[in-house]
């Protein structure tokens, strides 16, 4: 899975460098396919987590 997290994550950095963006967290999950398979993961737990912290 990581070289499928690489192809969201590299260009997610390259694209804020650019702007000028600072990265504050990230939340990636494995195995999200399909519609509706992210509520089959801790994905919206992990990202509401991560926007509390901001």
């Amino acid at each position: 899975m990581i070289w499928c997290a690489n192809r969201v994550r590299i260009p997610i950095e390259r694209t804020a460098a650019l702007n000028k963006w600072k990265m504050v967290g990230e939340v990636l999950i494995p195995g999200v396919l399909n519609p509706g398979d992210i509520n089959k993961t801790d994905g919206c737990q992990q990202a509401a987590e991560l926007a509390d912290k901001i």
